[in-house]
């Protein structure tokens, strides 16, 4: 009787450390999954501050993971932006894209809403400096901004460099985008991913 006893606690001992080491297996594969997710590889985040001129980008913050729009997908000019958490894949999806196109200079840029053929500008006359759409071309310099990669994209005006766009007080959806001084936040730097 004792040698069953013997033999059935090394089995109930190997298939214990078995089950213990795969279940470990599990959680260590879980867990680097995690990390994959939110760790992003060099190459990942390379690609997300990496702009092609005159391709259609998201511009997700990097803060709140929402993206920027044309407040209500409004195809006006003077219209203003806000974060959303949802796309669009009807017609209105295109006022959810921007392109980027070149002023001569190196690292300005336009910035140009897909959908509505606008261009973003400072609302200089505006006391919480929002954002807004206005035609292409119209007021020398006011629609260049500065495209720095830092920890993201840092978009400042060409006429303010110390101020850049971010969301209006905190990053939740259906806030607008204003123009704040930096001060090296998450919340201030975007993420430029391609539309496929």
């Amino acid at each position: 009787m004792r040698k069953d006893r013997i033999s059935v606690k090394p089995k109930k001992r190997i298939a214990l450390v078995l089950a213990t080491a795969f279940s470990l297996v599990g959680i260590m594969g879980a867990g680097a999954g995690a990390a994959e997710q939110h760790e992003q590889s060099p190459q990942a985040r390379e690609a997300q501050t990496s702009i092609v001129l005159g391709e259609p980008y998201h511009l997700y913050n990097r803060s709140a993971h929402l993206f920027m729009i044309a407040k209500g997908w409004n195809t006006s000019e003077n219209g203003i932006l806000d974060l959303w958490y949802q796309h669009r894949t009807d017609s209105a999806r295109l006022q959810e894209q921007w392109e980027f196109l070149p002023t001569g200079l190196s690292g300005v840029l336009r910035i140009k809403n897909v959908g509505s053929g606008l261009c973003l500008e400072p609302n200089n006359q505006d006391a919480l400096r929002h954002v807004v759409q206005r035609q292409c071309d119209r007021g020398e310099r006011a629609q260049w901004w500065w495209v720095d990669k830092d920890e993201g994209l840092r978009i400042a005006p060409y006429n303010n460099a110390n101020r850049v766009m971010n969301p209006y007080q905190v990053a939740y959806p259906s806030r607008d985008i204003v123009l704040n001084k930096d001060v090296d936040s998450l919340s201030q730097r975007w993420s430029a991913i391609p539309v496929e």
